[in-house]
């Protein structure tokens, strides 16, 4: 069973990475292809649709280290 628990905190972590990775290259490449207002409109409160991608990229990794 704890060889369980290692494997899913590795996978965990690993997915947490990889997705803020992803959300940062996202986020530098619409600042370089827009502008900073550009990346203002992305990660506006309002913006709900980039919120919920957001969410359901991190969601694995971060149900994997609970």
């Amino acid at each position: 069973m704890k060889v369980w628990i290692a494997v899913l905190k590795v996978f965990g972590y690993v997915w947490v990475t990889l997705g803020v990775i992803a959300i940062l290259i996202d986020t530098v490449g619409t600042c370089m292809k827009g502008s900073f207002s550009a990346v203002q409109e992305l990660m506006s409160p309002f913006n709900v649709v980039n919120w919920v991608v957001m969410i359901i990229t991190l969601a694995p990794g971060f149900g994997a280290l609970v």
